[in-house]
Order: C-alpha cells, then structure tokens, then sequence
C-alpha cells in the first residue's frame, strides 16, 4: 500500500466530515476501530485518517515524554505512524488498537534514543494541569518546580524503567495491555514496576539530600 503524503500534523486537527460530501463517503471519528481498521487492510488509505485523529495526541505524549524534545517528538510521531499503516495487515482485530500502537511507539523511540544515546532533560508540560493555582504565582511557582524535579528523576531511570512508568502512571496502560505493548510476561510487567518505583523513591530521596 503507498501511504499517503500528509498523514501528520499535531498542531492542526485533520479535517473530518461527518456524513457525506460531494456524493462521497467521508470517514467521521465515531466509526470503531475495527471497521477504519478493515477498511484499511481492505485497501481504503482514507480510513486511516481518523485512527491519526483518533491517537495522535497520546502517541505524541507518550514519546514527548521518553525524548523530551518536541522537533524530535513530532518527527518520531510521523515515522511511527507510517509504520503502524504499513504494519496495520498484522493487526489482529477484536484486540485493542492503542496498546498495538504503542508497543510501536515505544520500539521505534527506544531504537531513536539508542541511537542518538541522549535524552534531553526538559519539563513536563505543566501549563495543562495549574489552573486551580494560576491565580496564585507562589503555587504556580511551585507546581512548576515540582514538574520539574519528576522530569528530572525520570531521566535518571533506566530506560526500561522510565519507560514502564510512563506507560502504567501517564498513559494509564493497564498491565495486560502494557506485556502486550512491550512483548513482555504480565509477572515481569508488575516486578519492574515495582523496582521502577523504588528507584524513583529513592532518586527523590538522593535529590532532596543534594547527591544529585
């Protein structure tokens, strides 16, 4: 299948009919995965444009907060749903489309990172999130600083351990969904969390104590 040229743009929302146009089918956001899915292994590149639609925005937090760099972010973004598309015959259907997805995701910005062997240390976007503080500058100040610190104790995990955080606390995976995301046992999943969290606990307590 040739994919189409513009599959991806975070800052503008694609645009979307709900119903027809000019006597043709427009795609509208509230067809299931599933069908777009079919549709899409059927040979109809248009129904991939609601999947973009539909994922973009937590595809792009989720590898924002492993590289920490929007350019590179967005970039990442368009290459893995290039893959997905390209990938989207080996999609079983009756499985959740997120989870498959972001094990791409998650593959693709890993192999990134390897490569580049950085991760740059950036805040999280807390702007989203201070609006029962944002009349109040000292609270603002100190949510900032907080976002800060985690974002700095992220960077300082491991990589399969700041990964396995960002999925299970951010993304909200469950732990079947996140074996099925990163290839790995549920049993393993639930272990790495928990040394996930107990080297997180303990980078707070070196950061409070001025060791790092």
């Amino acid at each position: 299948m040739k994919f189409p040229k513009v599959i991806f743009r975070l800052k503008t929302r694609i645009p979307i009919d709900d119903g027809i146009k000019s006597g043709f089918f427009v795609y509208n956001n509230n067809e299931s995965d599933d069908v777009l899915i079919q549709s899409v292994k059927d040979g109809d590149c248009e129904a991939f444009g609601p999947l973009i639609e539909r994922y973009k925005i937590p595809i792009y937090r989720l590898v924002y907060r492993m590289v920490r760099n929007r350019d590179d972010a967005e970039d990442l973004v368009q290459e893995i749903f290039i893959k997905a598309y390209n990938g989207i015959k080996d999609f079983k259907t009756g499985n959740r489309f997120l989870p498959w997805l972001s094990r791409i995701a998650v593959n693709h910005t890993l192999n990134f990172i390897r490569k580049e062997k950085r991760v740059d240390i950036q805040p999280l976007e807390w702007t989203e999130n201070y609006a029962d503080c944002k009349n109040d500058p000292v609270e603002m100040v100190e949510h900032k600083m907080l976002k800060e610190k985690i974002a700095r104790a992220m960077a300082r995990l491991p990589e399969d351990y700041r990964v396995i955080l960002i999925l299970r606390v951010e993304e909200e995976l469950s732990y079947d969904e996140i074996s099925q995301s990163l290839n790995i046992p549920k049993g393993t999943v639930m272990s790495r969390l928990a040394r996930a969290r107990q080297r997180l606990k303990e980078i707070f307590e070196e950061m409070d104590k001025g060791a790092l």
